[in-house]
Protein backbone atom coordinates (compact mmCIF):
# COMPACT_ATOMS: atom_id res chain seq x y z
CA UNK A 1 0.00 0.00 0.00
CA UNK A 2 2.82 2.25 1.07
CA UNK A 3 4.71 1.33 -2.13
CA UNK A 4 1.18 1.78 -4.32
CA UNK A 5 0.99 5.69 -2.72
CA UNK A 6 4.82 6.38 -3.32
CA UNK A 7 3.86 5.55 -6.81
CA UNK A 8 0.91 7.56 -7.11
CA UNK A 9 2.45 10.42 -5.65
CA UNK A 10 5.62 10.65 -7.96
CA UNK A 11 3.06 10.87 -11.10
CA UNK A 12 2.11 14.21 -11.12
CA UNK A 13 5.99 14.78 -10.85
CA UNK A 14 6.63 12.76 -13.67
CA UNK A 15 3.98 15.01 -15.35
CA UNK A 16 5.67 18.47 -14.39
CA UNK A 17 8.87 17.30 -15.55
CA UNK A 18 7.52 16.40 -18.91
CA UNK A 19 5.74 19.88 -19.42
CA UNK A 20 8.65 21.72 -18.45
CA UNK A 21 11.15 19.41 -20.86
CA UNK A 22 8.49 19.65 -23.51
CA UNK A 23 9.79 20.52 -26.91
CA UNK A 24 8.43 24.10 -27.89
CA UNK A 25 11.05 23.92 -31.42
CA UNK A 26 13.67 22.31 -33.04
CA UNK A 27 16.55 23.22 -35.89
CA UNK A 28 16.97 20.27 -37.81
CA UNK A 29 17.52 17.18 -35.32
CA UNK A 30 18.27 19.73 -32.29
CA UNK A 31 15.37 19.70 -29.99
CA UNK A 32 14.72 23.29 -28.03
CA UNK A 33 12.58 22.73 -24.92
CA UNK A 34 10.09 24.92 -22.43
CA UNK A 35 12.99 24.02 -19.94
CA UNK A 36 16.01 25.90 -22.37
CA UNK A 37 13.63 28.27 -22.92
CA UNK A 38 12.92 29.32 -19.19
CA UNK A 39 16.30 28.80 -18.37
CA UNK A 40 17.36 31.34 -20.60
CA UNK A 41 15.03 33.56 -19.84
CA UNK A 42 16.60 33.48 -16.00
CA UNK A 43 19.91 33.69 -17.67
CA UNK A 44 19.11 37.04 -19.37
CA UNK A 45 16.90 38.48 -16.38
CA UNK A 46 20.33 37.42 -14.40
CA UNK A 47 22.65 39.66 -16.85
CA UNK A 48 20.31 42.48 -16.16
CA UNK A 49 20.54 42.90 -12.49
CA UNK A 50 16.99 41.23 -12.43
CA UNK A 51 15.60 38.48 -10.44
CA UNK A 52 16.54 35.25 -12.38
CA UNK A 53 13.01 33.63 -11.51
CA UNK A 54 9.52 33.56 -12.82
CA UNK A 55 7.96 33.13 -16.22
CA UNK A 56 8.20 34.96 -19.25
CA UNK A 57 5.22 36.53 -20.92
CA UNK A 58 4.04 35.26 -24.48
CA UNK A 59 5.96 38.23 -25.44
CA UNK A 60 9.05 37.19 -23.82
CA UNK A 61 9.07 33.53 -24.83
CA UNK A 62 8.73 34.37 -28.23
CA UNK A 63 11.96 36.62 -28.60
CA UNK A 64 13.99 34.15 -25.54
CA UNK A 65 12.77 31.64 -28.50
CA UNK A 66 14.04 33.68 -31.41
CA UNK A 67 17.36 34.00 -29.47
CA UNK A 68 18.15 30.27 -28.78
CA UNK A 69 17.31 28.96 -32.40
CA UNK A 70 20.03 32.31 -33.79
CA UNK A 71 22.32 30.40 -30.91
CA UNK A 72 21.55 27.00 -32.12
CA UNK A 73 22.32 27.75 -36.10
CA UNK A 74 25.44 30.27 -34.80
CA UNK A 75 26.59 27.37 -33.04
CA UNK A 76 26.20 25.16 -36.05
CA UNK A 77 28.81 27.52 -37.93
CA UNK A 78 31.68 27.26 -35.43
CA UNK A 79 33.28 23.97 -36.96
CA UNK A 80 36.35 23.99 -34.95
CA UNK A 81 36.47 22.70 -31.62
CA UNK A 82 35.89 25.32 -28.87
CA UNK A 83 39.53 26.29 -27.62
CA UNK A 84 40.31 28.41 -24.66
CA UNK A 85 40.94 32.04 -25.80
CA UNK A 86 42.62 34.35 -23.04
CA UNK A 87 40.83 37.28 -24.65
CA UNK A 88 37.12 35.65 -24.78
CA UNK A 89 38.02 34.72 -21.39
CA UNK A 90 38.73 38.29 -20.11
CA UNK A 91 36.02 39.84 -21.47
CA UNK A 92 34.12 37.27 -20.28
CA UNK A 93 35.59 37.87 -16.38
CA UNK A 94 34.82 41.82 -17.54
CA UNK A 95 30.86 41.50 -18.48
CA UNK A 96 30.20 39.12 -15.37
CA UNK A 97 32.07 41.68 -13.16
CA UNK A 98 30.03 44.60 -14.49
CA UNK A 99 26.59 42.35 -14.07
CA UNK A 100 28.18 41.82 -10.50
CA UNK A 101 28.46 45.79 -9.92
CA UNK A 102 24.45 46.18 -10.66
CA UNK A 103 23.34 45.04 -7.93
CA UNK A 104 22.69 46.49 -5.12
CA UNK A 105 25.23 44.60 -3.17
CA UNK A 106 27.38 41.61 -3.09
CA UNK A 107 24.50 39.71 -1.05
CA UNK A 108 22.07 40.73 -3.72
CA UNK A 109 24.48 39.10 -6.17
CA UNK A 110 24.96 36.49 -4.93
CA UNK A 111 21.44 35.60 -3.89
CA UNK A 112 20.69 36.26 -7.97
CA UNK A 113 23.52 33.89 -8.75
CA UNK A 114 22.20 30.94 -5.88
CA UNK A 115 18.41 31.60 -7.60
CA UNK A 116 19.97 31.37 -10.64
CA UNK A 117 21.26 27.78 -10.19
CA UNK A 118 24.92 28.08 -12.02
CA UNK A 119 28.33 28.62 -10.35
CA UNK A 120 30.16 31.43 -11.00
CA UNK A 121 32.13 29.22 -13.66
CA UNK A 122 29.50 27.90 -15.36
CA UNK A 123 27.98 31.80 -16.45
CA UNK A 124 31.64 32.35 -17.28
CA UNK A 125 31.93 29.34 -19.35
CA UNK A 126 28.64 30.74 -21.07
CA UNK A 127 29.63 34.11 -21.47
CA UNK A 128 32.83 32.96 -23.32
CA UNK A 129 30.33 31.21 -25.61
CA UNK A 130 28.76 34.22 -26.77
CA UNK A 131 31.82 36.11 -26.54
CA UNK A 132 33.04 33.06 -29.41
CA UNK A 133 29.92 33.87 -31.33
CA UNK A 134 30.44 37.49 -31.27
CA UNK A 135 34.37 37.13 -32.95
CA UNK A 136 32.85 34.65 -35.66
CA UNK A 137 30.40 36.87 -36.38
CA UNK A 138 32.89 39.83 -36.51
CA UNK A 139 35.66 38.19 -38.53
CA UNK A 140 33.09 36.57 -41.13
CA UNK A 141 30.60 39.91 -41.51
CA UNK A 142 32.87 43.27 -40.99
CA UNK A 143 35.03 42.63 -44.27
CA UNK A 144 31.35 43.29 -46.03
CA UNK A 145 30.19 45.91 -43.94
CA UNK A 146 32.54 48.62 -44.45
CA UNK A 147 31.08 51.52 -46.04
CA UNK A 148 31.65 53.88 -49.13
CA UNK A 149 33.18 57.07 -48.18
CA UNK A 150 30.12 58.70 -49.99
CA UNK A 151 27.72 56.92 -47.68
CA UNK A 152 29.84 57.89 -44.77
CA UNK A 153 29.73 62.11 -46.30
CA UNK A 154 25.91 60.98 -46.77
CA UNK A 155 25.24 60.19 -42.90
CA UNK A 156 27.12 63.19 -42.06
CA UNK A 157 25.10 65.59 -44.08
CA UNK A 158 21.76 64.09 -43.24
CA UNK A 159 22.04 62.22 -40.10
CA UNK A 160 24.23 63.13 -38.10
CA UNK A 161 24.01 67.08 -38.77
CA UNK A 162 20.40 67.48 -38.24
CA UNK A 163 20.22 65.32 -34.95
CA UNK A 164 23.53 67.61 -33.67
CA UNK A 165 21.62 70.44 -34.44
CA UNK A 166 18.47 69.21 -31.95
CA UNK A 167 20.78 68.81 -29.19
CA UNK A 168 23.27 71.69 -29.41
CA UNK A 169 23.45 75.53 -30.39
CA UNK A 170 27.13 75.26 -31.76
CA UNK A 171 27.92 74.44 -35.24
CA UNK A 172 28.94 70.21 -35.60
CA UNK A 173 32.23 69.19 -35.66
CA UNK A 174 33.75 68.55 -39.11
CA UNK A 175 33.49 65.29 -41.14
CA UNK A 176 37.00 64.22 -40.51
CA UNK A 177 36.16 64.72 -36.34
CA UNK A 178 33.52 62.46 -36.47
CA UNK A 179 34.17 60.39 -39.61
CA UNK A 180 35.38 57.13 -37.69
CA UNK A 181 32.58 57.13 -35.48
CA UNK A 182 30.37 57.32 -38.48
CA UNK A 183 31.89 54.82 -40.10
CA UNK A 184 31.08 52.32 -37.15
CA UNK A 185 27.35 53.28 -37.30
CA UNK A 186 27.30 52.29 -41.07
CA UNK A 187 29.30 49.24 -40.42
CA UNK A 188 26.82 47.80 -37.74
CA UNK A 189 23.91 48.86 -38.85
CA UNK A 190 24.91 47.05 -42.81
CA UNK A 191 26.87 44.02 -39.86
CA UNK A 192 22.54 43.79 -38.36
CA UNK A 193 21.64 43.32 -41.68
CA UNK A 194 23.76 40.90 -43.05
CA UNK A 195 23.58 38.85 -39.68
CA UNK A 196 20.02 38.40 -40.44
CA UNK A 197 20.26 37.82 -43.93
CA UNK A 198 22.30 34.77 -42.80
CA UNK A 199 20.23 33.57 -40.03
CA UNK A 200 17.21 33.61 -42.67
CA UNK A 201 19.91 31.40 -45.35
CA UNK A 202 20.45 29.35 -41.82
CA UNK A 203 16.52 28.74 -40.99
CA UNK A 204 15.59 27.51 -44.18
CA UNK A 205 18.73 25.11 -44.86
CA UNK A 206 18.11 23.45 -41.57
CA UNK A 207 15.00 23.33 -40.99
CA UNK A 208 13.62 25.42 -38.23
CA UNK A 209 10.55 23.96 -36.70
CA UNK A 210 7.99 26.31 -33.91
CA UNK A 211 5.80 23.95 -32.08
CA UNK A 212 3.36 25.21 -29.52
CA UNK A 213 4.47 26.56 -26.35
Amino acid sequence: MCLLFGAIAFLPVLARAETLDKVVASVGYDAITQRDLTEEYHFERFLQSESPVGTPSEAEKEAVLSRLISQKLLAGQMRRPARQSENGAKMAEETLNDVRKKYLSEAAYRSALKSLGMTEQQVLKRLELYQRTLRMINNRLRPAAQPEPSEVEDYYKKTFVPEYAKDHSAPPPPLDDVREQIREILVQEKMNQLLDDWLKRLKSDHRVTIHSY
